[in-house]
């Protein structure tokens, strides 16, 4: 009820289809999972008793779970702006549509109890990480779990920082492509993962 009432007096925005906002990516986490699970295994201190590839698969299923339910939230916000202005359009003339979807994502995540800023996100999720694969039998170590969850948030923030870094130079290269390549299609997908991987090893990201 309380999030109607604030609804009715803004307009829905218009939502890019790349998601823009999202704080990973759902083609980020295959890269992400593999660099975590590599960084615990270089940090000497983790062990896999069942292989390094049974805990990428779970790392990656706990982070697509995590992206998964922020497209959740955005989709609501989308889905009750776009209500209103049905309702409502003649109130909204004016209103800055990004500021109003991040202010209603962020009232959704709070009622859903997802936490949206960065730094306790990923902390959280570096926290239930370590629980879940301890609980699984994927990893084991003998230092306290802190230690291990540090390992993996610090993983995970050099990633997304330096994964930025990689896709404006991917999007610069394309820019300056030797054919202009159309955003959407088959020949720009191939070419722009191309060149995303090859970004990424480059920073030792995969």
């Amino acid at each position: 009820p309380h999030l109607l009432k604030m609804t009715i007096f803004f307009k829905n925005v218009i939502i890019l289809q790349k998601r823009l906002n999202m704080l990973i990516k759902e083609a980020q986490v295959p890269f992400l999972a593999k660099k975590v699970a590599i960084d615990l295994l270089n940090s000497k201190l983790v062990t896999f008793p069942k292989t390094i590839d049974y805990a990428i698969k779970e790392i990656e299923e706990i982070i697509t779970d995590d992206v998964l339910w922020e497209r959740e939230i955005e989709d609501k916000a989308k889905e009750l702006l776009a209500e209103q202005e049905e309702e409502n359009e003649f109130l909204f003339y004016g209103v800055d549509r990004r500021e109003v979807f991040k202010l209603l994502k962020k009232e959704i995540a709070k009622e859903e109890g997802f936490n949206l800023r960065k730094d306790e996100r990923i902390e959280d999720l570096s926290s239930f990480l370590v629980k879940e694969l301890w609980d699984k039998e994927l990893i084991d170590y003998d230092v306290r779990d802190g230690k291990i969850k540090n390992i993996i948030y610090k993983s995970i923030m050099e990633f997304l920082n330096r994964e930025n870094e990689a896709r404006e130079e991917v999007y610069k290269k394309i820019e300056n492509y030797k054919r202009p390549l159309i955003p959407g299609t088959e020949e720009y997908e191939l070419v722009f993962q191309r060149l995303y991987e090859q970004e990424l090893r480059k920073r030792g990201l995969i």
